[in-house]
């Protein structure tokens, strides 16, 4: 469980949908194992959240079996996002015409990379914990554990589609600097506060 009711802070996007005949709350955090959540609700990879959302809208008022996220190391979650946008160049259009737009030149390194992540100018890069909503969360799932919580909410049938990630980046080996690492700390500092309250 994860009580996010006090921080006031504006919510991102929830979906609600049945999966194993359960009712589910789900905050879409991007680079957090979205790509798998559309594919259990039949949706190609390339369909865009805003139609999802559509189709299953979060009422805050309906009663949930569980209400859940997902979450990751800030580090390895932007790493992953380099890669699958930047080096990967895998459907980066809308990130690299914002990458170019803020940053007035082509990516590079991965430190530069942090650099454009702090100013938030893509949702991608925004922290986790900007995609909550002030609510107790049933389930905090970090990536790695995904498919064990889902059988253990939907049961083993229904979770079947979180037994593989979906769109992994290559394994493409990713610098990490001091000092992009210190950037990392300082701009992702709630969510690594969050996590150590999720592992208390």
């Amino acid at each position: 469980m994860y009580d996010n009711r006090f921080p006031p802070r504006i919510g991102r996007t929830h979906l609600s949908f049945r999966l194993g005949g359960r009712l589910i709350a789900y905050a879409y955090i991007r680079k957090n194992g979205c790509s798998t959540f559309k594919a259990a609700l039949g949706y190609d990879d390339a369909t865009h959240i805003a139609e999802i959302a559509r189709a299953h809208p979060w009422r805050p008022w309906r009663r949930h079996d569980a209400t859940i996220f997902v979450w990751r190391d800030p580090e390895e979650r932007l790493v992953s996002l380099y890669r699958n946008k930047i080096l990967d160049r895998d459907t980066n259009t809308d990130l690299l015409a914002t990458y170019r737009r803020t940053m007035g030149e082509e990516p590079g390194s991965f430190e530069r990379f942090c650099e454009f992540a702090r100013l938030n100018a893509d949702p991608h890069c925004r922290p986790q914990a900007d995609h909550l909503m002030p609510i107790r969360y049933s389930h905090a799932i970090p990536l790695r554990g995904l498919h064990r919580a889902m059988a253990g909410i939907v049961g083993e049938a229904a979770a079947e589609p979180f037994r593989h990630r979906h769109r992994q980046s290559a394994p493409t080996p990713v610098a990490v600097s001091d000092r992009a690492r210190t950037i990392i700390r300082a701009h992702y500092a709630r969510d690594y506060r969050m996590i150590e309250r999720i592992e208390g």
